[in-house]
């Protein structure tokens, strides 16, 4: 059976975010030793696997990569921030596409199931000249953008936040070069204006819709789940 619902992936301005933008929740990157951010009001339970990092606060012990803590909005702040643990600042490079993939297929995960539909998120793993370069990170977003949409409950939005109109483009142009790789076959018609791309990801299929007058991206709809019958 087909999902109805489907992943929205865009990129904008990081001036956008407050103005364009208005996200149930914002993805920060953070280091394991918790040196990039604050720890604000947290709110993990023990459903979501994350006592762990509970203990790791209070025993003052670095926090596992490819985690995350959440932080409810606080003041004027009308979003929830999650915090992406993607980070090791002792290491280099400081962090690994694996760790992005894994933190951020999570968050997406705990947004869903906490009701959220739309999340803005920075470049998670780029640091300075120490993280990973901007092809691993659109690596790391494509596979967890595609995990996610295998079994998408309720539709998403998520929007990649880049500081300049040169990078946008850099990351635009990369992310679409790396589905039309993937794909095993490609619709030169159009649907509703829409080129689309079919991706087969773990037995399933997913349909790749690039967004008309969005530089960025694509809206992705899981056409056959895996292991669905023949």
């Amino acid at each position: 059976m087909a999902h109805e619902w489907c992943f929205r992936f865009d990129l904008d301005l990081s001036e956008a975010l407050g103005r364009r933008i208005s996200p149930d929740a914002m993805v920060v990157q953070e280091d394991r030793n918790l040196v990039m951010g604050g720890v604000k009001i947290l709110d993990l339970d023990s459903h979501n696997g994350l006592d762990a990092a509970y203990q790791a606060i209070a025993d003052h012990r670095p926090l596992p990569l490819g985690r995350y803590l959440l932080s409810r909005s606080r003041g004027s702040q009308a979003y929830w921030t999650y915090q992406a643990v993607v980070h090791d600042l002792e290491e280099r490079p400081s962090s690994r596409p694996g760790n992005v993939r894994r933190s951020l297929t999570a968050i997406l995960s705990d947004a869903v199931r906490r009701g959220m539909s739309s999340l803005s998120v920075e470049p998670l793993g780029m640091w300075r000249s120490r993280g990973l370069t901007v092809e691993e990170m659109v690596e790391a977003f494509e596979a967890a953008i595609l995990e996610t949409s295998l079994d998408l409950r309720s539709p998403m939005r998520l929007t990649l936040l880049l500081e300049d109109l040169d990078r946008l483009e850099e990351v635009s142009h990369l992310l679409r070069s790396r589905l039309l790789r993937k794909a095993s076959r490609s619709f030169r018609t159009v649907d509703n204006e829409t080129a689309l791309v079919e991706v087969r990801q773990g037995g399933a299929r997913l349909h790749c819709r690039f967004v008309p007058g969005s530089l960025s991206g694509y809206a992705v709809t899981c056409v056959e789940p895996p292991n669905a019958p023949s």
